[in-house]
């Protein structure tokens, strides 16, 4: 039995949803692999023990940027699971001049993906909207819902059917304005070196269970239900819309980890490191 750690920085299925359907599915059990899962949201870049796998390629990606030696091994989502919620209808994000915006915290990549897509839409994010950072979907819908903030970035942690039943208005899907890989297997290199097996195996249950995302729903919905407390009535709904925004392969294009590199490099003023091509399996 191969033991290995899994670190996450959301317990969302847009970070864990390929995971728990290889539990679901007995995937790690026929390959004797042993899952631990650990949230390494506080555990800085440099810190990250170089033997611990991460589910959150927009974090691996922001330390190859940074000159850290992570790769991306599988890509299980290239369009940004996050979505812009508002009481009140806003036709474009360009309505967003002169609003507050609840963002997550400064240090997290969907604070950068969201400075990214108002830029796009002509929002200077350090001029034209006010960016509140909160510390979770739960802060970000009460800041929203109490009239403090104008807008709301949310994760997939919270279904899009339960907000709408709130009576919230969806601005925009990050994913329908930016192609970024977001979730998925990183590590340090040297594990490549170090245990190509361990690596191979893990990166071909996440590609299976990536599969069976897209090939039963039904197991889909009930994943949602059972580990991330998607209600019933929403289930099917849900795991519809998010197995849209998963990979068919869990590989990405050059073009998209080209303008991902591009995207992150400039919010964060770091220029790319000329092997950027090597941080992405799209081959």
């Amino acid at each position: 039995m191969s033991d290995v750690t899994l670190g996450f920085k959301a317990f969302d299925p847009h970070e864990l949803l390929v995971h728990f359907m290889a539990v679901e599915a007995g995937l790690y059990r026929r390959e004797n692999l042993n899952i631990t899962l650990t949230d390494i949201t506080f555990v800085a870049d440099t810190e990250l023990p170089p033997d611990v796998f991460q589910a959150s390629c927009g974090a691996a990606l922001t330390s190859a940027i940074r000159g850290l030696p992570q790769r991306v091994l599988f890509v299980a989502v290239d369009r940004p699971m996050f979505w812009i919620w508002t009481q009140e209808p806003v036709s474009a994000l360009a309505g967003f001049r002169g609003r507050r915006l609840a963002t997550f915290p400064v240090q997290a990549p969907p604070y950068n993906l969201a400075r990214v897509i108002l830029g796009q839409a002509g929002v200077n994010a350090d001029s034209d909207v006010q960016l509140l950072p909160a510390r979770d979907d739960v802060a970000r819908i009460g800041l929203l819902r109490s009239g403090s903030a104008d807008g709301a970035v949310l994760s997939s942690a919270v279904p899009p059917a339960r907000l709408t039943a709130l009576g919230l208005h969806q601005t925009c899907f990050f994913g329908d304005h930016l192609r970024l890989p977001t979730t998925g297997l990183g590590v340090d290199r040297s594990m490549l070196e170090r245990d190509p097996g361990l690596v191979s195996a893990l990166t071909n249950v996440h590609r299976e269970s990536l599969h069976l995302i897209h090939a039963e729903p039904d197991r889909t919905a009930a994943i949602l239900s059972g580990w991330f407390g998607v209600e019933t009535e929403h289930a099917s709904i849900t795991a519809e819309l998010y197995a849209s925004a998963f990979t068919r392969d869990g590989r990405t294009t050059a073009e998209i980890a080209e303008q991902a590199i591009a995207a992150i490099g400039g919010a964060l003023n770091v220029t790319a490191p000329p092997d950027w091509r090597t941080v992405y399996p799209f081959d």
